[in-house]
């Protein structure tokens, strides 16, 4: 039989640094990486609500006023099916769009319910 004295490999202190050494690195990024998710849907927000505000102008221009609707859902309907939109754009956080028609019905403002309003 042939006896293996001098075998590569590492020694239980080197492997010891090296967990050491990864679980540091990992402790240093994952600060970084949990706010990732939270601006990456903020952001997309944000597109949205530029999207509506822009659709809302071209509707403008085009009907000589902005949608009517009881509702938030019913204004978006009426953009959808005039082609405005061609889906009806949802934040990413759950929230929902509010459109708000100023009483002289010149201007428009776009509301997320849980970002607020953004990219104006």
């Amino acid at each position: 039989m042939k006896k293996w004295r001098n075998q590569g490999g590492f020694t239980l202190i080197e492997l010891a640094i090296a967990v050491f050494v990864i679980s540091v690195l990992i402790a240093i990024s994952l600060p970084h990486l949990r706010g990732t998710g939270e601006k990456a849907q903020v952001t997309t927000c944000e597109g949205n609500q530029r999207l509506l505000r822009a659709q809302l102008e071209n509707y403008y221009l085009s009907e000589k006023g902005y949608p009517t609707g009881a509702s938030d859902a019913d204004k978006l309907k009426q953009m959808f099916d005039l082609k405005y939109l061609q889906t009806s754009p949802s934040c990413p956080s759950g929230g929902t769009y509010a459109i708000t028609v100023a009483a002289d019905k010149t201007s428009a403002t776009v509301e997320c319910t849980v970002h607020g309003v953004l990219g104006q």
